[in-house]
């Protein structure tokens, strides 16, 4: 009985929990990745809330003219969860990318605790092991953004759910996971629209089943209470605590007015590739084009077909609410232009549901090799097409910020800027977080004449020039700002002074 309780409960977590310390030696460093700022924007927000401050004070200047680029503010959620490693340790990288890393085995074990209702201890075990250690969650790991926080309470969410009945114990404890995956990701608020139309879905079925149409049976769901309680509570905190005058809302509405311009057939027919690269990008890993790459363009293939199929397997035996949430962020990929597979992020535990059942229905086709056998080799096989990847993780990044150069320079706008004066820069969010400058970004939506413009209502006094979009700014003083003085203030770094 001792042993069987060993290997069934204990021996699983074990497991678990060596893998767990492994995350902690990959892909942890001092620097952050050059390819845009939004981390810096949660940071800022993080440390306003470590020192007490609103939480959405910055000197970003917003450009209400660029749809695209980023929100006056981001959502409280996840620098809620950093103020207290911010507080402690300052706006150092390699601190919150422990924290990232922490998180990261939370959601190994929560993957874990997921699976384990659907399928047996050892195939819960190796699914978590394989997207725990997948390259899109392993490269988040240097990346101070929301994903991975959002998807360690949609899993929990989806844990809660998956119950045969709801006791108000369990209501609240999903209420709360919903209401922290929305505060962290205004995305998650699909969990809510799954559970309006799981309702529809269950009254249309009550009333194929009995023949008549029942109504009132909606008003006695647990999910028209988890969605009320969810919005409420997410009201009361926007309104109080995370109280902000001025809302990202508009940012938002703008962006996707701009987009609907295209119309939603051509949206869709764009975006249909972006959705199958989110799914095949969940099995991807970099490769040294050897035996490895061959591997990896096998599970990429493999795993979007064994996706397909054990959607198609589910939903024809019943209609679940897992099922619901991954048609909706399926139809939010096709919908949304930005081509990330972020967005894809909530959905990575069915998606590998979905293989699993198709594997579980064709293995008895093709072998007779016991599926506990075939889930160990797939793991391994898994983990061995990753192993050049995992290992180029544990080497210190190039071309990541701040290097010596950014903070030689962000030094010198701490010495010889106005805390009143404006920057105009390519990444405003990083240069104010760093010097506590006020800074704003071009719209490169519309002329230069608007442009030009917008900064001179503002009066805009500096533009910080470091490389990154060298032929719009060189285009911009050449032709409409008309610089009076300049200076080369780091490596790559040329600050001009336009008034």
């Amino acid at each position: 009985m001792n042993n069987q309780l060993f290997t069934k409960r204990i021996l699983p977590l074990l497991v678990l929990l060596i893998f767990s310390i492994f995350l902690f030696f990959i892909n942890i460093h001092n620097t952050h990745s050059t390819g845009g700022d939004d981390y810096a924007q949660y940071i800022k927000e993080a440390q306003n809330i470590a020192q007490g401050k609103p939480y959405y004070q910055s000197n970003y200047v917003f450009n209400k003219y660029n749809y695209y680029y980023a929100p006056p503010q981001y959502p409280p959620g996840f620098p809620l969860l950093l103020a207290p490693v911010v507080k402690y340790c300052g706006i150092e990288i390699r601190p919150l990318c422990h924290f990232n890393t922490v998180i990261a085995a939370f959601i190994l074990f929560a993957l874990f605790f997921y699976f384990r209702r659907f399928t047996s201890t050892l195939a819960a075990v190796c699914l978590a092991i394989v997207i725990s250690y997948s390259q899109c969650l392993i490269d988040l790991k240097q990346s101070v953004l929301s994903d991975a926080s959002a998807l360690l309470f949609v899993l929990l969410y989806l844990i809660a759910r998956n119950a045969e009945t709801f006791t108000w114990k369990r209501i609240t404890l999903l209420i709360l996971f919903a209401t922290m995956a929305i505060l962290i990701r205004t995305q998650s608020i699909l969990l809510l629209l799954a559970e309006a139309v799981f309702i529809v879905c269950s009254l249309i079925n009550q009333s194929v089943k009995e023949k008549r149409l029942s109504p009132g049976a909606a008003l006695k769901s647990p999910s028209l209470a988890v969605i009320t309680g969810s919005l409420l509570l997410s009201l009361l905190l926007n309104k109080t605590i995370f109280y902000c005058p001025t809302s990202a809302g508009g940012f938002y509405v703008n962006y996707l007015q701009t987009v609907l311009q295209k119309g939603i057939p051509s949206i869709i027919r764009d975006n249909s590739g972006a959705l199958l690269t989110a799914i095949t990008n969940l099995f991807h890993y970099d490769t040294d084009h050897g035996l490895r790459t061959a591997m990896v363009t096998v599970m990429e293939s493999a795993g979007l077909v064994f996706c397909c199929l054990g959607f198609i397997m589910s939903i024809t035996k019943r209609l679940a609410f897992d099922d619901i949430f991954f048609v909706l962020v399926c139809g939010l990929v096709l919908y949304y232009p930005i081509h990330d597979t972020r967005y894809f992020f909530p959905v990575i535990p069915v998606v590998f549901y979905y293989c699993y059942i198709a594997l579980v229905k064709m293995t008895p086709v093709v072998t007779s090799v016991r599926l506990r056998y075939i889930a160990v080799l797939l793991t391994f096989t898994y983990i061995f097409a990753g192993l050049l990847y995992l290992r180029s993780t544990t080497k210190p990044p190039y071309g990541y910020v701040p290097e010596l150069k950014d903070k030689q320079a962000f030094n010198y706008i701490i010495q010889h800027v106005g805390d009143k004066d404006i920057i105009l820069t390519s990444r405003p969010r990083l240069v104010t977080l760093y010097t506590n400058k006020r800074c704003i970004i071009h719209a490169w939506q519309y002329p230069y004449e608007v442009n030009k413009r917008v900064f001179d209502s503002l009066h805009v006094k500096y533009l910080l020039l470091n490389g990154i979009v060298d032929d719009y700014y060189l285009d911009y003083l050449h032709h409409y700002g008309h610089p009076k003085d300049s200076t080369v203030i780091a490596p790559g770094y040329v600050l001009y002074i336009l008034r």
